[in-house]
């Protein structure tokens, strides 16, 4: 399991990140798993991602596990940091 962080920028959040950040982590076959404390989301998952409520300026955890895990963490990271 890999693991990555980063600390959302955007001042609002909807349902259009959400489906973009559903579309770029498709591109990898790990299973990514976003978590905030005490909630988690599929990374895959539209309706997981829009219940995680992202705020600006808190941080976030990305896990993969999988064949592509250390890309799939890095790169979802980064993505959610570029919104």
């Amino acid at each position: 399991m890999n693991k990555a962080g980063f600390v959302y920028h955007k001042d609002t959040y909807n349902a259009y990140d959400a489906q973009r950040i559903v579309f770029e982590a498709s591109k990898y076959k790990s299973e990514i798993t976003f978590a905030d404390g005490n909630k988690r989301a599929n990374a895959k998952s539209i309706i997981g991602l829009l219940s995680m409520k992202f705020l600006k300026g808190d941080e976030y955890s990305v896990y993969a596990e999988g064949p592509d895990s250390k890309k799939a963490a890095e790169g979802i990271a980064a993505f959610v940091e570029t919104l």
